[in-house]
């Protein structure tokens, strides 16, 4: 089948709608030659080439999941389908190095129904007016205990299918096994997928990478970073309570980096009309000679770049120059040496450029509600709202 996939003609605009036609539309990977024969040419005229019919029909019958055909509640007359193909590792080498023949995909490079698949890759989809519902269902589906750890792969000629990926949590770019593939699109599962995909504040898991960094979403987390603070600023350096609580931490995000699973370093970065200001970074004195300090920056710069920053702003003490200077900071135009808890400090400033996926009011509004530095994968609102549809929706 052609690669043109995941193209999306329905017209469902609001997770309403969404949930109503999900209720609505049912899905069945038992499909005839009829049914085939006559979906293609409509899928061919929205679409362009695709795999004939005998190809179609000769990977469905070796995995049934290959192949799924919607239909409305009420009517056997089918009106989209959606197909994959289950690759096996040959067959995940050949879709990433490009040899993989997509219109007539040879039966070894797939796994049968009761194997586990090394990628699965969204084949083609063929979804007009409410049967677009039906990617939802087939998301679902592949959430089972078989396919949960499993990536999914895609490619889209048209910006509507870009955005129906995005918005369900596939990211532009794939980076696997040694092959890069920018013009394919991911929805990450598997450890290794993730783990590359993953930016840097948002690296650390305690089971999947226990060395890592990840940014503050609730108050356990907070009382970590303010243990190293205190340790640091008012065990080391007699820091008085008052300056280094200051009343911010409520109003600012932090980041906070753990050594297998140990809390060890943070950053506190506060957010201003046209620049970020990065601020209280510590690193616990027996970590300090890891490169704990260096990750932390790096990570809360790509923070306010993923957030569209052009300018962070710091103050930097006179005797840690060099450290800033590393990462592109200089000293602020016109700044003057200032005091203040028993150090010198002056105000640096660097000008960066946001991340091609910034968050924007362009985006999907399910993405600007996702956790703080979790924009890249789908959130619980749009989670519970998926499976609060899913439990109305029938598989054939």
């Amino acid at each position: 089948m052609s690669n043109k996939n995941f193209l999306s003609n329905g017209k469902v605009r609001s997770a309403e709608k969404i949930r109503e036609a999900m209720a609505r539309v049912k899905a069945t990977n038992h499909i005839t030659r009829e049914n085939i024969e006559y979906l293609l040419p409509k899928a061919v005229e929205a679409i362009g080439q695709l795999a004939r019919p005998e190809a179609v029909l000769a990977v469905a019958n070796y995995n049934p999941d290959s192949v799924w055909l919607f239909s409305r509640d009420n009517s056997a007359q089918p009106e989209g389908f959606q197909s994959f193909l289950l690759l096996n590792e040959q067959g995940k080498r050949k879709l990433l190095d490009g040899s993989l023949n997509l219109l007539n995909p040879p039966l070894d490079c797939l796994v049968q129904q009761s194997e586990t698949p090394a990628l699965i890759y969204v084949w083609a989809s063929y979804t007009p007016g409410i049967s677009a519902a039906g990617i939802r269902l087939m998301l679902d589906h592949f959430t089972s205990p078989r396919y949960a750890k499993c990536d999914l792969v895609s490619w889209s000629a048209t910006v509507r299918g870009e955005r129906a990926m995005l918005r369900d949590g596939f990211i532009k770019g794939v980076e696997l096994d040694g092959f890069s593939r920018p013009d394919l699109f991911i929805l990450a599962r598997s450890k290794k997928a993730l783990n590359a995909l993953r930016p840097r504040y948002d690296r650390y898991d305690r089971d999947l990478n226990p060395t890592g960094i990840t940014v503050v979403h609730d108050i356990s987390e907070l009382m970590k970073v303010a243990a190293i603070r205190s340790a640091v600023y008012i065990g080391e350096q007699s820091c008085p309570y008052d300056e280094e609580f200051d009343g911010n931490d409520f109003a600012a995000t932090h980041v906070l980096a753990y050594v297998d699973n140990e809390p060890v370093g943070c950053m506190r970065i506060r957010f201003f009309g046209d620049f970020a200001k990065l601020e209280r970074l510590a690193v616990r004195k027996e970590f300090r000679t890891s490169r704990t300090a260096f990750e932390l920056v790096r990570a809360s710069v790509e923070l306010c770049r993923a957030k569209g920053f052009r300018r962070i702003y710091g103050h930097a003490r006179t005797d840690l120059l060099d450290f800033w200077k590393s990462f592109g900071f200089n000293l602020k135009e016109g700044a003057a040496e200032f005091d203040f808890s028993g150090y010198t400090f002056v105000e640096m400033a660097e000008t960066i450029s946001p991340k091609n996926d910034a968050v924007s009011l362009n985006d999907d509004p399910y993405r600007l509600i996702r956790p703080e530095g979790r924009w890249h994968y789908p959130g619980i609102l749009e989670t519970s709202a998926r499976e609060g549809t899913a439990r109305n929706a029938a598989f054939g």
